[in-house]
């Protein structure tokens, strides 16, 4: 049920029911015109205006206040059935049923305020549009009168005057369910639809951008995968070749060809490394050459020399060795004095090599900071 209180509007309610040309022109998206012919009245429109009835009607019972531009002027009711309730209806059979639809409104608002009664079958489903005044048995134009706090009376009312006989359900009870024309009902669900495609563009576009993410996170987790593994495999292979020096050392000749080209990479690599050493140890030994002649020649600095020797072979057995076994032939007029070099172990060859790196290093600061001094004092 809808109140309706502009005469434009009852006016557009009229062109809609009874179907004038200026409806069925602009109605087509929610009418079937080709079957707009089999719409009937159960109670037939005015010869007038539906406006000029309603003013007419007013006049007739005398009604006593002066109607105001916001009093309802008319009440109009969609009555209908869900579904395919009407699918096989014979013709008079359904007739019947909006009659009766039609009766009850008139024993609730009198069937003299009556405007008209037509049953649409051009659109979804068969319905009834029934349109009346609300004027009360006391004559007065009240909606409320009828209406305000009513509706659920009516709904229980009307399933059990016809409801019941027509083997319908009531309607649920408390329920904020509204009609709604089949115009305003199409704009509706046009803009719903627009919404959703709206939407799934959204969609669409979250979706790609989240496909494009999870590709570049899958191609950056195979690069590090792919650099991770070449880590692992080049530490591996160092591992191999150590394990091939060992085995090289330890006497193992590898039988596979694999294993042998990795001891001959390993021993290669070790070979260069002691060629190194040996050049360090070449220069170590023509310095102390050097100091030996320069102490030969001067024979008071000849204990200084023995004691440096005594000194060297306590506190650097390691370099005192590599000399004995480097330069035996110089060293045999001290042979006397010192027994032969305790050997050491092998791996404490390197460690020369480093100590006597920090030794230049140390060297070359403490020169520098020398410079530095005389510099500030030259100024």
């Amino acid at each position: 049920m809808k109140k309706i209180q502009k005469p434009d509007d009852i006016g557009k309610i009229e062109n809609e029911n009874e179907r004038q040309e200026s409806y069925t022109r602009i109605g087509r998206e929610t009418i079937d015109v080709e079957r707009t012919h089999n719409n009937y009245h159960i109670v037939p429109a005015p010869d007038t205006r539906y406006i000029e009835f309603i003013n007419n009607r007013i006049k007739e019972v005398g009604v006593k206040r002066k109607v105001k531009d916001d009093a309802v002027r008319m009440a109009t009711f969609v009555i209908g059935a869900k579904g395919d309730y009407f699918k096989d209806m014979p013709p008079e059979t359904e007739r019947e049923f909006f009659t009766d639809c039609v009766d009850f409104i008139a024993r609730q608002m009198g069937k003299e305020n009556i405007i008209s009664a037509i049953v649409h079958k051009d659109e979804t489903s068969p319905h009834i549009h029934i349109n009346v005044v609300p004027i009360t048995p006391d004559n007065r134009l009240c909606a409320k009168y009828y209406f305000n706090g009513k509706m659920s009376e009516w709904q229980t009312k009307v399933y059990e005057e016809v409801g019941k006989k027509w083997n319908l359900e009531r309607g649920k009870e408390g329920s904020d369910a509204k009609h709604v024309d089949p115009k305003t009902y199409n704009k509706v669900v046009k803009q719903a639809t627009a919404d959703a495609r709206a939407e799934n563009e959204d969609l669409k576009e979250a979706n790609a951008a989240a496909r494009d993410y999870l590709d570049r996170t899958i191609e950056q987790t195979a690069t590090a995968r792919a650099e991770r593994d070449q880590i692992i495999a080049e530490r591996d292979k160092e591992a191999d070749y150590s394990q091939a020096l060992k085995d090289a050392k330890d006497g193992k000749i590898a039988r596979g060809k694999r294993e042998m080209k990795d001891q001959i990479v390993a021993l290669t690599v070790e070979n260069k490394r002691l060629e190194n050493e040996n050049a360090i140890l070449a220069k170590d030994n023509g310095d102390l050459f050097k100091e030996y002649q320069k102490e030969k020649a001067n024979g008071q600095k000849a204990d200084v020399a023995k004691k440096a020797m005594l000194a060297v072979r306590e506190h650097e057995p390691e370099a005192y060795a590599r000399t004995f076994f480097k330069a035996t032939g110089v060293l045999q007029p001290f042979i006397e004095l010192f027994s032969a070099p305790i050997p050491l172990p092998r791996n404490r060859l390197r460690e020369i090599e480093r100590e006597i790196e920090e030794e230049k290093r140390q060297e070359q600061q403490a020169q520098a900071e020398n410079n530095r001094s005389k510099y500030y004092w030259g100024k």
